[in-house]
């Protein structure tokens, strides 16, 4: 199953490819197999499901070969104004403790993956990330980008980068991002699980320069309606996604998913795009997933293909490098040497 199903705006896809298009990198490389077109991610509306932007990071990360330092450098790209109304929510607090606390509350309107906490311990306090569940291979990268955009949240909104007491870096990426950090100008510590960037907590009590009580009330409640709604969101989503998996052996049309559903081709598409998504991204994403385990647990080309609902291998490998941006030798090949 899928855990990485939430939505999210697509603003981060869209700093993502203009990232890569300075380093040469064109927006077919960086978008294959999320079923989205340049222009769905430059809708100032749009929004993506958590897996579409994870498989951007993967092309972004394969493409520069993991290099270190690029996850930091894009990292200092998402400011406040980036994030929307929880950015604007952030610089509506009262004191920087109030804005910490919010940004703790609703992180999940970031673009990050990692889980967030806060932890008080005398002078300083902690916001710790924990990235375990993050695949293996974009940890490094995401963990620079994330204290990249926690240090410049910090050094924008709420105080000094001299308040920045220490980087704390799980001991499994300490090799890889340790040295980034430390380059920086940061003090680096080595820990057993989670990571934190450590701060002064005297910094806590300022009042900030841009706090609106009235705007606050405001922006935190749309903050959580927003937050519910992504959560929640996609009935309809679901409901296709349903019908895509039962039927997958027959192959079933998009007139005839929409048929299932009572609906006509053209309600569908409209209420998909209501709910921030596509039919053609929606397949992309289930049948590509469901390909993926298929080809994983072993079972030859032949017959995924027959259980997709395809003729013949040919056919499918045709849809699942469309889906995936790679073919399913490529993916086998892939996964042998993870």
């Amino acid at each position: 199953m899928n855990p990485w199903t939430s939505r999210r705006a697509a603003t981060s896809a869209a700093l993502m490819v203009s990232f890569g298009r300075e380093r040469g990198l064109d927006a077919d490389t960086l978008l294959a197999g999320t079923g989205l077109g340049e222009g769905e991610i430059t809708d100032p509306g749009g929004e993506i499901t958590d897996d579409q932007e994870l498989t951007v990071i993967g092309n972004l990360v394969s493409a520069l070969d993991d290099r270190p330092g690029e996850g930091f450098a894009l990292g200092l790209r998402y400011q406040a104004a980036v994030h929307g109304i929880f950015g604007y929510a952030l610089m509506s607090c009262a004191t920087v403790r109030d804005g910490i606390e919010v940004g703790t509350r609703f992180f999940d309107l970031t673009f990050a993956f990692s889980r967030a906490a806060l932890e008080y311990a005398g002078d300083e306090v902690r916001f710790c990330l924990d990235d375990r569940h993050v695949p293996a291979q974009l940890r490094g990268f995401l963990l620079e980008r994330d204290v990249s955009g926690i240090l410049a949240h910090w050094g924008a909104l709420w105080g000094q980068p001299s308040e920045i007491r220490r980087i704390k870096v799980a001991e499994s990426l300490g090799e890889r991002v340790a040295p980034v950090f430390r380059d920086r100008g940061f003090l680096v510590e080595t820990t057993a699980s989670t990571h934190a960037v450590v701060v002064d907590a005297r910094a806590l009590d300022r009042p900030m320069p841009t706090a609106s009580p009235e705007a606050a009330a405001v922006l935190l409640r749309e903050c959580a309606e927003l937050l519910q709604r992504r959560q929640n969101h996609g009935e309809l989503g679901a409901r296709v996604r349903e019908v895509l998996l039962r039927r997958a052996a027959e192959g079933p049309t998009q007139d005839q998913v929409a048929a299932e559903l009572g609906s006509s081709v053209r309600t569908l598409r409209r209420q998909l795009g209501e709910e921030g998504t596509s039919y053609r991204a929606i397949v992309a994403e289930t049948l590509g997933t469901m390909a993926g385990e298929l080809l994983d647990a072993g079972l030859p080309v032949e017959r995924v293909a027959h259980r997709l609902g395809y003729a013949d291998a040919s056919s499918f490998s045709v849809a699942f490098k469309r889906w995936t941006g790679r073919t399913p030798g490529g993916r086998r090949r892939e996964r042998r040497s993870v």
